[in-house]
């Protein structure tokens, strides 16, 4: 979203040492006289230890691990002489980052889903540059940790990571720079909005260019009057909207001013033309219903697992999903690549982005979660494909909103936080049941009965308070004095059909977990995903579904890919059942 022309990609082979007494800060392993002691081992970048992609194995308990290597940094300043600080860029780390380069504490971070960035020019130097990262984790519930194994374990859970898991890089910038963008587009006026966060306050301005395929750019500059924030309005021409069918993107360039106009940041960006919003009960894309036919998706990843191995892993997946039928796609449980949402973004792929949990309420899991969501926010709030915003799921960690205040206040005060981000797309409060605050009526139900599903939907939708599921104890539609029905109605999870043919069962070294009965066969397997397909067709109140899942993951086995993304049962097969009645696109 935001593309400087310079700048160094740090990914590739690093030193790497597990810390299981957490003593390296003691011992200084900051300082290059100690890389040689000890046990360093080389680790590909920016795959977590313990993946195949990384290199390394990694103890289950271990809680601290670090990084380091050397690099030349390009002297940027004699090609520019505005350019006066270096950025260093981490995608994600997992879970509390500290940062030294050349001896020194630059920085820390916490959150293992949003991006890090540290001005470090005061301590580069001429020829060789140092780089250590030090990343601890825990095993608590009472930090977000989406679907990683913590100190319990469901059946759905899977293994936890730490420590790098995205890209890493410097760039050169001067002062003042561009820090994030928000373009958003109203059909009505006509008008492209481009909001831009700024490093420091600025009397300067910001100027926009929107380019286009068939005619001449437009360009617009508005001052940012002191202010580290400065929006950009374009009046677009004969616009070409955004969507599934025609994902069509302008490019963006965004030119930053100082008071003696002269320029102090260049970056390239990109924008899709395209609004959402919820309406009379149904969710309007481009001031048209749509019906989301969604599918869950983890994104997890054969060699890499947090990491796809490449970006056409990451291409591909979005290619399958898109071939199989489905036009949207929730991802569940963890704030994914930003290369993944470019790709949505360019092939027509719309998104829910949805905020990792954590599952034991308290004062530092709230601090977390509205310190970390808003960074998550920032970061993708631009992407056109993202069409919804997922802040709980199923009630993990507010686990008993419907007695105690404090969890019903920080549900519905992380939904009005998002839309003070956001207040261009829907927000769904808390995906699956127990409703307090929302644009979208988000349901889960896995009956596998016939026309167990509709009764269960129906009856939610005549009393919201129906019990939709026993987690613990009995789980309501919606709490008390909250009421959805003239909401968009959407069956976020369903299907959850396991089957693995019986030549690769070897391949789960683990008990096989899925939703209901496991189809002995793949003919019943196909008879039993399209018997729910046409079922969940037949509920008039939808306006769409999820079907869990994409794929497989460990003991998980209710994918409609295997892990390793082969299809159990031919992709032309499942595009019938997920487009039913719908016009082949």
């Amino acid at each position: 979203m935001l593309r400087r022309q310079e700048w160094l990609n740090l990914n590739g082979t690093w030193a790497f040492r597990e810390d299981p007494k957490d003593q390296g800060v003691h011992d200084q392993w900051y300082l290059a006289a100690n890389w040689q002691e000890g046990s360093w081992v080389p680790i590909t970048v920016p795959f977590s230890p313990g993946s195949q992609a990384s290199g390394v194995s990694v103890n289950d308990a271990t809680q601290v691990v670090w990084y380091h290597r050397q690099f030349e940094c390009p002297d940027w300043r004699n090609k520019d002489q505005k350019l006066t600080d270096v950025l260093l860029n981490i995608g994600a780390c997992d879970y509390r980052t500290d940062v030294y380069v050349n001896g020194h504490h630059v920085g820390c971070h916490q959150g293992g889903y949003t991006p890090i960035q540290l001005s470090v020019a005061p301590y580069l130097k001429a020829g060789t540059n140092s780089v250590v990262v030090r990343a601890a984790d825990t095993d608590s519930w009472q930090q977000p940790r989406g679907k990683q194994a913590g100190d319990t374990r469901w059946p759905i859970d899977y293994d936890a990571i730490i420590g790098i898991w995205q890209t890493v890089w410097l760039e050169p910038v001067a002062e003042n720079y561009v820090t994030s963008i928000f373009a958003r587009f109203d059909m009505n006026t006509g008008q492209l909005s481009v909001t831009l966060g700024l490093a420091q306050q600025s009397q300067g301005a910001a100027r926009v260019g929107l380019m286009r395929d068939d005619g001449p750019a437009q360009w617009q500059q508005a001052s940012a009057n002191n202010r580290n924030e400065v929006s950009v309005v374009l009046d677009v021409i004969q616009p070409q909207l955004w969507s599934p069918e025609r994902p069509y993107l302008y490019d963006l360039v965004i030119e930053l001013q100082d008071a003696a106009e002269v320029m102090l940041d260049r970056v390239d960006s990109y924008t899709g033309l395209r609004e959402v919003r919820c309406e009379a009960g149904a969710i309007l894309v481009n001031q048209k219903p749509v019906f989301l036919r969604g599918v869950l998706d983890q994104g997890y990843f054969p060699q890499g697992w947090y990491t796809a191995p490449d970006d056409e892993t990451l291409r591909r997946d979005v290619e399958l999903t898109i071939a199989m039928g489905f036009n949207f796609v929730r991802k569940h449980q963890k704030i994914e690549d930003p290369r993944y949402l470019y790709w949505a973004d360019k092939l027509g792929l719309m998104v829910w982005a949805e905020m990792p949990a954590g599952r034991i309420f308290s004062d530092h899991l709230s601090s977390a979660l509205t310190q970390q969501w808003p960074d998550a926010l920032r970061r993708d709030r631009s992407h056109p494909s993202i069409v919804g915003w997922v802040v709980f799921n199923e009630s993990w960690g507010i686990w008993h909103q419907g007695e105690r205040p404090e969890q019903r206040h920080l549900a519905d005060g992380l939904y009005h936080l998002t839309k003070s981000f956001d207040p261009s797309r829907p927000v769904i409060g808390n995906d699956g049941w127990e409703f307090s605050s929302g644009d979208i009526w988000a349901l889960h139900s896995y009956e596998h009965d016939d026309g167990a599903l509709a009764d269960r939907l129906h009856a939610l939708r005549q009393a919201p308070q129906t019990v939709v599921a026993d987690i613990g104890r009995a789980r309501q539609g919606a709490l008390s004095g909250a009421n959805p029905q003239s909401l968009p109605t959407v069956l976020s999870e369903c299907g959850g059909v396991g089957f693995v043919a019986s030549e690769r069962h070897d391949e789960h070294a683990e008990p096989d977990f899925a939703y209901g009965d496991l189809p002995g066969s793949t003919e019943a397997f196909a008879t039993k995903c399209a018997g729910l397909f046409t079922e969940i067709y037949g509920i008039p109140e939808l306006s769409g579904f999820v079907w869990t899942q994409l794929t497989d993951v460990q003991q998980e086995i209710n994918g409609l890919l295997y892990f390793d993304r082969t299809p159990k049962v031919p992709v032309e097969q499942i595009r019938c059942w997920v487009l039913d009645d719908f016009e082949v696109e």
